[in-house]
């Protein structure tokens, strides 16, 4: 049953017109089809058949993608496409400690407190306070802000070790913190790095060779969308290209020398 507060999708009959909007007295969802007063859902069941103008819609419960899609961004975020393959590669589970750095919107800090159980946590730093009011409301729609613990600060001020079964690094120079990042990781803890261009990718890998990082990949990962007309099916006009390479490790204990 839809409740006050709650956030709903209004997907068009066509099923090709969609709205995110948040069920609240007062608020208005103004679209070129015509209105909706938000609060005239309240007491419906999801699923159900409204009127949206001169188009009928109806009013499904949003998922995390439809969420993540329609946030208030502060900076550039993670494409589903790649957080899929992040989580799965981190091998992100129920009672994780997950570190992250820099928190940006928030998008993968919701992704990640959602992954790690109620047992879990997720430690992200980000050194812009601007950044971290909008993340910590994102956080709380999106995902379990009771699991996250937010340091508005460069990473290179944390000081615990071998604490993080994997780390998620985001940040515009990599190479900077990386060593920073690796310690926090426990023997056998995963890494993944971010990097917008090749020339990082080069440099990620040989630091992270450096570091005691074994198993590295990369990589670049595509995804096509289709117009599901089954008499006309085709793939979308467009598609997200490229977003971002992805360079994962596992970190080891080093052997001592005799």
């Amino acid at each position: 049953m839809i409740r006050p507060g709650d956030r709903v999708v209004i997907l068009l009959e066509d099923e090709e017109t969609r709205f995110f909007a948040e069920v609240s007295e007062g608020k208005v969802l103004a679209t070129h089809y015509g209105n909706l007063i938000m609060s005239s859902l309240v007491g419906m069941e999801y699923g159900s058949f409204v009127s949206l103008g001169f188009k009928g819609a109806y009013v499904l419960k949003p998922s995390l993608l439809d969420g993540v899609l329609s946030l208030k961004r502060s900076t550039q975020i993670v494409y589903p496409k790649d957080i899929a393959f992040i989580t799965l590669n981190l091998d992100i589970k129920d009672g994780d400690i997950v570190y992250e750095a820099g928190t940006g919107t928030g998008v993968m800090t919701s992704v990640l407190s959602r992954m790690v159980g109620s047992s879990g946590r997720v430690v992200t730093y980000e050194k812009r306070s601007d950044f971290v009011r909008r993340a910590r409301e994102n956080v709380a729609a999106l995902g379990k802000i009771d699991r996250v613990t937010f340091f508005p600060e460069d990473i290179e001020n944390c000081n615990e070790e071998n604490v993080a079964d994997s780390f998620f690094l985001d940040v515009p120079d990599p190479l900077a913190v990386m060593g920073r990042a690796v310690s926090t990781l426990k023997g056998s803890g995963r890494i993944c790095v971010l990097c917008p261009t090749t020339n990082q990718v080069q440099e990620s890998i040989r630091r992270l060779g450096e570091l005691g990082v074994v198993d590295i990949q990369m990589w670049e990962i595509m995804a096509r969308n289709y117009k599901t007309n089954p008499d006309r099916l085709r793939p979308e006009d467009r598609m997200v290209g490229h977003t971002a390479y992805l360079v994962f490790g596992v970190k080891i204990k080093r052997r001592s020398r005799s």
